[in-house]
């Protein structure tokens, strides 16, 4: 026999009539945390505002005592997206998430980490959106080439370990009102989706990902993740424009290394391009 909780059903059908969306919870992320992850002690903050969580990520390392933190909030009044720009962060709508890791890592070792987080969360996120989202590197989720997903990643020393923020953004309610002031095409997850999305949800399954990355990147780096980006990769074969210290040139994509570098041509000559020296968009 099969019981029905009408009270239950009640409450989702306000939910889905008012577009008031499942809010963040630690009890309810922790649902969807693994076994393992939840053993290590995880230490979870969610808010319902603050200036950055890539702030809240990087001043709680110094007293962080497990490998990772969460912390999440329902708006940003300061969010921070690549090269000092504003992320919009409207309340309750989207997935502004960072995660502490207490690495071992050497700064040295940070090379194609930024990459390896994309690959990661371009799976998770192609498991809500039938296999929809792509990489344009070094840090940008896209769907139909507008951008659904953000990463930045920041660094600090603490006791000779690096401490890093890993910085998530996705959009997932928000509204063609809401995100007026983004100046490139964007897309929210609930429009390529048969089902409003959970945030719980999607951050347990990123940061479960991220959880398996910590064993692997310290001694692996980015090379097991280059097969799956390329696989998800939307600018290799591509004309694309770069600039260079100010300098733009026309090249044409051939792929990554090991490292997360990109390799380009152009004319006969072979150039390698690390994040956060360039930026780059298609021709």
């Amino acid at each position: 026999a099969y019981y029905v909780n009408l009270n239950y059903l009640n409450f989702q059908n306000f939910w889905v009539m008012n577009n008031n969306y499942i809010s963040l919870d630690i009890d309810l992320l922790k649902d969807f945390l693994d076994e393992d992850l939840l053993k290590s002690n995880i230490e979870i903050f969610v808010s319902q505002s603050t200036g950055s969580t890539n702030d809240d990520a990087k001043n709680f390392l110094s007293e962080q005592s497990s490998l990772l933190s969460i912390h999440a909030s329902e708006q940003q009044i300061a969010g921070k997206g690549r090269n000092g720009k504003k992320w919009i962060s409207p309340e309750g709508k989207n997935i502004y998430l960072s995660i502490g890791w207490l690495s071992n890592l050497k700064y040295s070792q940070l090379d194609g980490l930024s990459l390896a987080i994309g690959t990661i969360l371009a799976s998770s996120l192609n498991k809500f959106t039938q296999n929809k989202v792509g990489i344009k590197w070094p840090n940008d989720l896209l769907i139909e080439k507008k951008k659904i997903s953000g990463i930045l990643i920041e660094t600090i020393d603490i006791n000779n370990q690096v401490g890093v923020a890993i910085g998530i953004g996705i959009n997932v309610h928000m509204t063609k009102e809401e995100g007026k002031e983004i100046d490139q095409s964007w897309i929210s997850l609930d429009q390529v989706t048969d089902s409003i999305n959970d945030r719980n949800e999607i951050i347990g399954d990123i940061v479960n990902k991220v959880f398996q990355l910590t064993t692997v990147f310290p001694d692996k780096g980015f090379k097991p993740y280059k097969s799956d980006y390329e696989s998800l990769d939307v600018l290799t074969g591509r004309k694309c424009s770069v600039n260079i210290e100010g300098i733009d040139k026309t090249v044409e994509v051939v792929g990554v290394n090991d490292k997360g570098e990109m390799l380009v041509k152009e004319g006969s000559q072979y150039l390698t391009l690390r994040y956060g020296e360039v930026s780059i968009r298609e021709l």
